[in-house]
């Protein structure tokens, strides 16, 4: 099976239509076409075997892959902010730069809050870092997940009020 291509157009087209006219809409469209889109993240697999003991007791090597993602560094000021960066295409990934030889994984955006919420000495992800530098701090990815879970809330109380009888 062929690896599918990664493109978020949508999202680029609402990066673009925020950055011509910042009004909480085109930012709203932004923040919603980032929630749907599939990023490449560049990183470093290392593949480990480990002795392995199945449930009788017999041992085996697997391979175990572990990834080391690369970050970006930022100044901000006289202190230097750590980022992931996360790239929409190939072709945004092209430009990306490394010594290290690495490999794109695909991430999607609520992997990439998840793994900023682990990592405590990371500020964030940033979408096209070397183009649209479009970041995502920690604190907002906190607010995304605040507003999710809202409106996740909202949604149940609504379906268990429509499931529940009316009164006669």
């Amino acid at each position: 099976m062929a690896d599918q291509q990664i493109t978020n157009p949508k999202l680029i087209e609402a990066i673009e239509a925020m950055r011509a006219d910042f009004t909480p809409e085109t930012q709203n469209a932004t923040i919603n076409a980032a929630l749907r889109s599939t990023f490449y993240v560049p990183a470093i697999i290392e593949k480990k075997k480990e002795i392995v003991a199945n449930a009788n007791n017999e041992v085996k090597f697997e391979e175990k892959p572990k990834a080391r993602f690369l970050l970006i560094r930022k100044q901000n000021g006289d202190e230097s902010e750590t980022y992931f960066p996360a790239f929409t295409d190939a072709d945004e990934l092209a430009k990306f730069k490394s010594n290290e030889d690495h490999q794109r994984v695909k991430m999607k955006f609520g992997d990439l809050a998840m793994l900023v919420e682990q990592v405590q000495s990371i500020k964030g992800f940033v979408i096209n870092p070397m183009s649209h530098n479009l970041p995502f701090t920690r604190e907002m990815l906190e607010g995304i997940k605040q507003v999710l879970i809202k409106r996740r809330n909202e949604q149940q109380a609504e379906a268990a009020k429509a499931e529940t009888p009316a009164e006669e």
